[in-house]
């Protein structure tokens, strides 16, 4: 079971053919609705990979709650621990779409901003082998206390501790998340986020940073070009895959969920890597977030049609092998993602 601590947000996605200026209309040709957040992007990309996972959040008590839940549960996501908060609405996020795929946030994160630890915290990690824990949920006091005792209390069952800083906390609490990268086993950053973290405007400064300040593990996610991590002790930059970029949303945190999961398998650190890179970039070709998130056999699609450098591509064929031994397990006992 893979415990996730992060934001449920409602996403209301806007492709659109040009910034607009300030005061101007802007008219998109489609909308689309779905679920969102962080911590329900990483939820729904693992459930769609086959991995038990269990899902911790606030939301409001209105009909956007009652929407993203039934989602969730619908994709296995187990959300009896998500509270909801009778004053507070769900996030509600509106998302516009550039003609590159770049995506641009407005909204608010409305409840989830109100999780806070309950006499039942000790629970949400029975059963746990791994927790993932995004950045946002340090931005307020209440939810900030809750994931300090929720790392506290997963160290002292020996349960792997994740954080996945995230773009808006590593601007705006970089101190408060440079504590926790030193109390948990892996740091996710993005080059934006890492480098809003030390200050150093290089990837790889930025990585070395990280990791002087008392990160035991960092995966750094650079987007179109890879990611890098740091293997027997080189720093080793991991092929991405090409690919016809629709949108970005929720690509990071289909990157975590990927290496998460690959992570619970056994996985070698290359192919962890790698296998993120892939679940990452598959995520960048549809519009929107949540339940728009690749399953594994898109995944395994795009593994098969990419082409890497001689020495990532006994890597790439070897996690083709091991999906599809995966995917067999998972039709036998029907579980899996789609």
């Amino acid at each position: 079971m893979i415990l996730v601590v992060g934001d449920i947000n409602v996403d209301i996605t806007a492709p659109l053919t040009a910034p607009p200026a300030e005061g101007e209309d802007c008219l998109s040709q489609k909308l689309s609705f779905q679920c969102g957040g962080v911590g329900l992007n990483a939820a729904m990309a693992l459930a769609r990979s086959g991995c038990p996972v269990r899902l911790v959040s606030c939301v409001g008590k209105d009909w956007f709650a009652d929407f993203v839940l039934g989602r969730a549960a619908r994709e296995g996501i187990e959300v009896s621990y998500v509270q909801r908060s009778p004053s507070v609405m769900t996030g509600l996020m509106f998302i516009t779409i550039s003609p590159n795929g770049q995506r641009t946030f407005f909204g608010s994160r409305g409840a989830c901003a109100e999780l806070r630890a309950t006499e039942r915290l000790h629970s949400w990690l029975d059963g746990v082998t791994v927790l993932e824990i995004a950045g946002y949920a340090f931005l307020t006091p209440s939810s900030s206390q809750c994931a300090g005792q929720l790392i506290s209390k997963a160290k002292a069952r020996g349960i792997w501790v994740a954080v996945d800083v995230g773009t808006g906390p590593s601007r705006e609490i970089p101190e408060k998340l440079m504590q926790v990268a030193r109390e948990v086993d892996t740091v996710f950053a993005n080059a934006t986020e890492a480098e809003a973290l030390t200050g150093q405007p290089s990837a790889e400064r930025a990585f070395a940073a990280l990791e002087q300040a008392g990160a035991r593990e960092v995966i750094l996610k650079l987007g179109g070009e890879g990611c890098l991590v740091r293997d027997n002790g080189k720093l080793c930059g991991v092929p991405p895959f090409r690919v016809e970029v629709v949108d970005t949303t929720g690509a990071g945190d289909a990157f975590t969920a990927g290496f998460l999961a690959a992570r619970q398998w056994g996985w070698s650190l290359r192919e962890c890597a790698l296998f993120a890179n892939a679940c990452g970039a598959a995520a960048t070709t549809a519009m929107g977030a949540g339940e728009r998130l690749p399953g594994i056999t898109v995944i395994e699609e795009l593994l098969e049609s990419g082409r890497l450098t001689l020495d990532w591509d006994g890597v790439r064929r070897e996690l083709i092998r091991c999906l599809r031994v995966r995917m067999a397990e998972a039709a036998t006992s029907g579980s899996g993602g789609a």
